[in-house]
């Protein structure tokens, strides 16, 4: 079973938060489409799941700020591929730290940009340029230059400072205007709470049911050779980070007509 994270730049694949590789403070839905930052201001780099197309449009909207703290988000690409990273060496800041590591280009969004419901944009072109564009700014704004445009290259943000909860909008989503559907709370479900019949695809292979029960947490969205797979790898639960001490394999009830 290979990870959920993919190499293949290919558009047409679903794009989501990586589900592995991401800072120590950031909590992810069980779909990896919203992303908090738990505490803190730093420590919050997250990845997308796959490279990023020339011109394939990266769409957030900032569903949480916190006031308390100073700056905001930072976006960009890097050509590490986020599956081979090792999480807990990831530095706190993408920039400058992660930057300064080499393979990774990143910049300061304008505070404006980190107010609630904000919906912005950004991408790289066939000539390694980064532009960004907000609701607040219709023209597209130069960001980054001399970006490697032959190699993959996987879009990364920052949830930093006052930019708390940010979700990652589907393809369509390419009009600024366009409102989005209410999201689920970044809180990972619990596998109990599932009603009979009711349990979900596996979020890593997206192709076997949610049959296993990770322990202690009891997170439940992945099917037991998935979990196998990442209990072995000596992996924490992929939702909130706990490291896993057991797996239970549970039946799930078919549903009757």
């Amino acid at each position: 079973v290979g990870s959920r994270g993919s190499s293949d730049g290919d558009a047409s694949q679903p794009l989501f938060f990586h589900p592995f590789t991401h800072g120590s403070q950031v909590l992810l839905d069980e779909f990896h489409h919203v992303a908090e930052r738990a505490s803190s201001f730093h420590d919050g780099i997250i990845f997308t799941n796959r490279p990023i197309q020339h011109h394939e449009r990266v769409t957030l909207k900032i569903l949480k700020k916190e006031a308390s703290w100073h700056g905001g988000l930072r976006v960009g690409f890097t050509s590490m591929d986020p599956s081979k990273m090792d999480p807990g060496h990831l530095p706190p800041f993408a920039c400058p730290d992660l930057v300064m590591q080499g393979k990774t280009w990143a910049a300061v969004l304008p505070d404006q940009c980190i107010e609630e419901g904000t919906i912005l944009t950004f991408w790289v072109d066939h000539r390694g340029r980064v532009f960004f564009r907000s609701q607040q700014e219709a023209r597209k704004v130069p960001l980054l230059k001399g970006l490697p445009v032959r190699h993959c290259l996987w879009a990364v943000i920052d949830v930093y400072g006052q930019t708390k909860v940010v979700q990652l909008l589907g393809e369509h989503a390419n009009d600024l205007d366009r409102s989005s559907s209410p999201v689920p709370s970044p809180v990972c479900r619990d596998y109990s709470s599932l009603p009979g019949g009711c349990a979900e695809e596996c979020v890593i292979c997206c192709s076997h049911e949610a049959n296993a029960l990770l322990r202690p947490c009891s997170h439940g969205t992945l099917c037991h050779c998935c979990a196998q797979e990442v209990f072995h790898n000596n992996r924490p639960c992929p939702f909130c980070r706990e490291q896993i001490q057991d797996i239970v394999e549970v039946t799930i009830p078919s549903v009757k007509g």
